[in-house]
């Protein structure tokens, strides 16, 4: 069932969505329509159980039971919606799911071929080095994946394709001296995926399961959204870890990722204050809104300092690590929730980043926080209160290969 990306498209109807993060699963039920944005009709996010410290069985379990609830959601709640809006839902075939980290591993290999002799590329030829990088990828040393159960494949993506030096669409059946392919790979442990597939299978009779990386996800939809811009940094801040991906000249050409997310400045807040959980997340939304008193948000911003100053050193010691010397991209965007997105771009924009050279004469960032606001133009959130900026990227890439 599962099925690696290719160039086909995708039948018009009703499709579900899956995202499953480090702290959270979302789902939502996305209509595909000819001509039109995507419309996500509904959609739903179950937490996972928050842990004062990881154990890696427990935080697994926990992403499962988040799964099982969000599947049941779409199931009960989500079909008789769109029964409401008299929508057909019995003919939902097709379901995509988006690994965030921890789940899965990212590759990009650029290929290149150069001969003093003019040589024609053929579909052969490329596929023969996809194929060999395939393998490498699958086996090379992946410290995420448990090798006793293997890892399965999700993404095989040619993103850009070079002749002679030059940018094409179309490399086949050209005659040249050099090429050069950027080929983006990610797997999973294979494991985790049937427990997803079974998971998701007790409620959609599918025909196609579509595993992706939420990396090229973000990358594609983010290159779609800001036309144009081939150079830039983005960040998918989710609940224990934040993942770097750095974009030159169109390609994305690492990503890495550091253990801090958004729950870590929860549990700073939890220690530092001897709140709950929920209490915690109230206060970090009361301080983005204005809503706390002055000794209040002192005390919190106090509170913070250090956590935000780890955030920052990993994110300039990542960024520094990912150019290999090459002058940074100014903008850096951001997704996140809402309520830490805020923060963490307020904190982008503060640091002067000194060892960092961005393209400016001030050597200064460019943050931009990626809301729904952002990406309203290419895809419709229907009556959902809480518009939903990780499935809204997602429903994006899907609506790509619906070829809208």
């Amino acid at each position: 069932m599962f099925n690696s990306l290719k160039n086909q498209k995708i039948k018009e109807g009703v499709v579900s969505v899956f995202d499953i993060g480090s702290a959270s699963v979302g789902g939502a039920l996305v209509l595909l329509s000819e001509g039109k944005k995507p419309k996500i009709l509904y959609s739903t996010r179950k937490q996972m159980s928050f842990q004062d410290s990881l154990d890696i069985k427990k935080f697994t379990t926990s992403m499962l039971l988040s799964l099982a609830e969000t599947v049941s959601d779409l199931e009960k709640v989500g079909f008789s919606h769109l029964n409401f809006l008299k929508v057909k839902n019995k003919g939902i075939r097709e379901c995509f799911c988006f690994f965030s980290s921890p789940w899965n591993v990212s590759y990009t290999k650029i290929i290149e071929v150069n001969k003093e002799n003019p040589f024609t590329v053929s579909s052969e030829l490329i596929d023969s080095f996809v194929r060999k990088e395939e393998e490498d990828f699958l086996n090379s040393e992946l410290d995420i994946l448990d090798k006793n159960n293997g890892a399965e494949l999700m993404d095989r993506k040619i993103i850009q394709f070079k002749l002679n030096g030059y940018k094409v669409n179309n490399p086949y059946r050209k005659k040249i001296n050099s090429a050069e392919v950027s080929l983006f790979l990610s797997v999973a442990n294979k494991n985790i995926l049937d427990k997803v597939e079974n998971a998701i299978g007790k409620s959609f009779h599918l025909e196609k399961l579509h595993v992706h990386s939420f990396t090229l996800a973000g990358f594609l939809s983010l290159r779609d959204l800001f036309d144009g811009e081939d150079d830039f940094i983005f960040l998918d801040v989710s609940g224990e870890v934040t993942d770097i991906s750095f974009v030159k000249d169109g390609v994305i050409r690492e990503t890495q990722t550091f253990p801090l997310g958004r729950n870590s400045f929860i549990r700073k807040i939890i220690k530092e204050f001897n709140n709950t959980y929920g209490l915690s997340v109230s206060m970090i939304k009361s301080l983005q809104s204005g809503e706390l008193d002055e000794v209040t948000k002192t005390k919190l911003n106090n509170s913070l300092l250090e956590v935000k100053k780890q955030w920052s050193d990993f994110l300039e010691r990542g960024m520094l690590e990912l150019s290999d010397g090459s002058i940074l991209p100014k903008n850096i965007f951001i997704l996140a929730d809402d309520d830490i997105g805020k923060l963490l771009k307020e904190l982008v924009e503060e640091e002067k980043f000194v060892k960092l050279v961005f393209p400016d004469y001030n050597k200064v960032a460019n943050p931009i926080l990626i809301n729904s606001q952002k990406i309203d133009d290419f895809c419709n959130f229907g009556g959902n209160k809480d518009k939903d900026v990780f499935l809204g990227i997602e429903t994006l890439f899907i609506n790509r290969l619906f070829g809208n």
